[in-house]
């Protein structure tokens, strides 16, 4: 016979690996996000204090393409994948929980 409260510790900590899956792409998109910002400065900065004209167009043209073209991630190309997505998927679960218990009850 399973003893009860280790049962309960297991389910906790089952409910808690997933919950960080969940949350693991979001952080990691948030993270890449942080270096690209730290790329961009540091060219900033370059293009300022570099006195080289060829490399001053090289690096405004690839600050340009950066801003035509800003980092981001996307599930199917439909979803957003940053620290909003666990939220958005809680809320989702939630709201077809309480969908289905109208239903039911």
């Amino acid at each position: 016979m399973q003893d009860p409260v280790g049962a309960v510790v297991v389910v906790c900590f089952e409910n808690i690996y997933v919950a960080l899956l969940t949350t693991l792409p979001g952080v990691m998109a948030a993270m890449v996000q942080s270096r690209v910002d730290r790329i961009k400065l540091a060219l900033a900065t370059r293009l300022y204090l570099s006195k080289d004209a060829t490399e001053v167009a090289d690096v405004r043209r690839f600050l340009e393409l950066i801003e035509l073209r800003p980092f981001e991630m996307r599930i199917l190309r439909l979803i957003p994948v940053d620290m909003n997505l666990p939220a958005g998927l809680l809320s989702l679960c939630i709201t077809y929980l309480i969908v289905l218990a109208q239903f039911h009850g």
